[in-house]
């Protein structure tokens, strides 16, 4: 029995299925909240982060602290998990960073990687 229960599109080619469970719709979960720009979700304009807004940014020292700030505040929003492990890779020639980590799913008692990418449209 799934202690977590959703839905979503997302994967459906994939899995043949829109229903995701525990460890996976938590990961989305996730990403939707650093995808989504302050201000844009309804009744809650402290939600989410700047990093959508961070696109057109050049890749430097100030940005990556301001992503790391970012991503930080996500994971320490979301009570369904416990941030374990954090790193930030700069792929200056691919404008992207891809972001590391290893969290812990509190209810479930899992530890999991979690990576993901960050696209730039400039350069550093």
């Amino acid at each position: 029995m799934a202690f977590y229960t959703g839905f979503s599109s997302f994967e459906f080619q994939k899995n043949k299925s829109f229903k995701l469970t525990d460890v996976e719709l938590v990961k989305l979960d996730l990403l939707n909240h650093i995808f989504t720009r302050k201000g844009e979700r309804v009744m809650m304009p402290n939600f989410g982060t700047t990093i959508p807004d961070l696109v057109f940014e050049p890749l430097d020292s100030e940005t990556m602290l301001t992503i790391e700030d970012e991503l930080r505040n996500v994971f320490q929003y979301d009570p369904r998990v416990s941030l374990l492990e954090f790193s930030l890779e700069p792929a200056y020639d691919e404008n992207k960073i891809t972001v590391h980590s290893k969290i812990q799913f509190i209810e479930l008692n899992v530890t999991s990687s979690f990576d993901f990418n960050i696209e730039f449209e400039g350069g550093a």
